[in-house]
């Protein structure tokens, strides 16, 4: 690869959004158990299991893919493609999360004795308002972190066939830079082995 291509900002930004996403996902969690009135029954019951469900999704990846960029090795696991995937399925679950939690305020069930949320407490309300904001930017940081794997994938392509081998990258390669073409010929002088090498 060549290095005028080559760039530190790209791995760094990943690395910040493994970790913003997972400090806002512990808060929001940490909120959905604990404030008055969340993590029971109805919403805040099914909100409780998305975010099981997105904590798996980022346990099982989070971990393996910073470990595969920070010893720069390549693996099927740490693919392009894989990373959207995920980031999709988790932006979809975001999405869910806003819906039920927007459902949840506008309805003012902390306020309503017979929505099984009321608990008589003033915090009830403002902790509904809190986690719809914490969601909808969870949502927002996860589909910006899409955006920007699949526009890089297009960046570095010029049609389908070459957009599909991208997509086989190593992320960490794919956002550390490269060239807007595919040359079809393996790289060796020991970058990435076995990966499709990238040219101006």
């Amino acid at each position: 690869m060549s290095s005028s291509y080559v760039t530190s900002s790209g791995p760094k930004i990943r690395y910040a959004l493994f970790g913003i996403t997972t400090l806002i996902f512990i808060l929001s969690l940490l909120l959905n158990l604990l404030l008055p009135g969340f993590g029971y029954d109805s919403t805040g019951f099914i909100n409780l299991w998305i975010h099981v469900f997105i904590g798996l999704n980022m346990l099982i990846y989070y971990p393996p893919a910073i470990y595969f960029a920070l010893k720069n090795r390549r693996s099927r696991f740490d693919q392009a493609g894989g990373e959207v995937a995920v980031g999709v399925l988790i932006t979809v679950s975001w999405l869910a999360c806003v819906i039920f939690q927007l459902i949840f305020t506008s309805w003012e069930l902390c306020d309503d004795p017979d929505s099984g949320f009321y608990t008589g407490e003033e915090g009830c309300q403002a902790g509904a308002i809190a986690l719809s904001v914490l969601f909808l930017l969870n949502l927002l940081i996860h589909f910006g972190w899409t955006t920007w794997i699949i526009v890089l994938v297009h960046k570095r392509s010029n049609n389908k066939k070459e957009r599909d081998e991208v997509y086989k990258i190593s992320t960490h390669v794919l956002v550390r830079g490269g060239s807007r073409q595919i040359e079809h010929g393996k790289i060796s002088d020991g970058d990435e082995e076995g990966l499709y090498n990238l040219r101006s």
